[in-house]
């Protein structure tokens, strides 16, 4: 991510009505939340700089629960890699991407999921049998948000 965009981000939280964004590119995590509280951390006169230390404060705990859950359970979870809108369709009065009990590959469409007015469809990782849907069509989702349970199936 560069210096650019992650300003841009900034000004886009600043302006809108969400308190919190959360993003994570290739392993880059940024969280930016508007505090109207005063920092525990020294103000810094750049917001570049607060959100980089917010990001180094926050572990990255998402990646350990889904590792700890697919220990548990088994099931490869299919999480929301960014906020927006969950949609199960390509548009409206489609058939959904997949449902419950279907076989899916790698590389399928399982839904699209939409973040400021782009349309981002989210292919699956792993061979197996859908399990759950765990989300509404249209609802909105955040970073890290379950979306499927599937049962991968042998190599």
């Amino acid at each position: 991510m560069d210096l650019k965009y992650i300003k841009q981000l900034i000004r886009l939280v600043e302006r809108s009505e969400i308190n919190e964004l959360e993003l994570d590119d290739s392993g880059t995590r940024i969280k930016i939340v508007k505090s109207q509280s005063i920092p525990a951390h020294p103000v810094v006169a750049n917001p570049v700089h607060q959100v980089v230390a917010a990001q180094i404060q926050t572990p990255a705990t998402p990646a350990a629960e889904k590792a700890s859950k697919k220990e548990e359970t088994n099931l490869y979870e299919v999480i929301s890699p960014m906020v927006g809108t969950f949609y199960r369709a390509p548009s409206p009065g489609a058939p959904p991407f997949v449902e419950v009990g279907d076989r899916v590959v790698v590389g399928q469409t399982l839904c699209i999921l939409e973040a400021m007015k782009l349309m981002n469809e989210l292919e699956n990782e792993v061979n197996g049998r859908i399990v759950e849907i765990c989300v509404e069509n249209a609802q909105p989702v955040e970073f890290g948000h379950r979306l499927f349970l599937i049962a991968p199936e042998g190599k």
